[in-house]
């Protein structure tokens, strides 16, 4: 079920602001929406529908050289790979 939106946007730190401002409702990352709960400027809503945070991926040449930066970093990734909620 779509449901008609008068404002499209991309950017999920916006889309927080317009919440916030009463535009309607949005999906938010809990590092983006803490804040304005805990001051109560934002109340979750159909929490049932929230969707997992599916981690991050890294896509690199790996038959190439790596340069000892790219390798620091890859090794960081994956010491602190955490799994995810839910």
């Amino acid at each position: 079920m779509a449901v008609p939106a008068r404002v499209l946007t991309t950017d999920p730190a916006l889309n927080v602001r317009l919440a916030i401002a009463g535009a309607g409702l949005t999906l938010a990352d809990e590092s983006r929406s803490r804040e304005p709960m805990a001051r109560g400027e934002l109340v979750a809503v159909l929490e049932e529908f929230s969707t997992p945070f599916p981690g991050f991926y890294l896509y690199y040449p790996q038959r190439r050289h790596a340069s000892p930066a790219l390798r620091a970093f890859v090794e960081h990734l994956r010491r602190a790979k955490r799994p995810t909620r839910r």
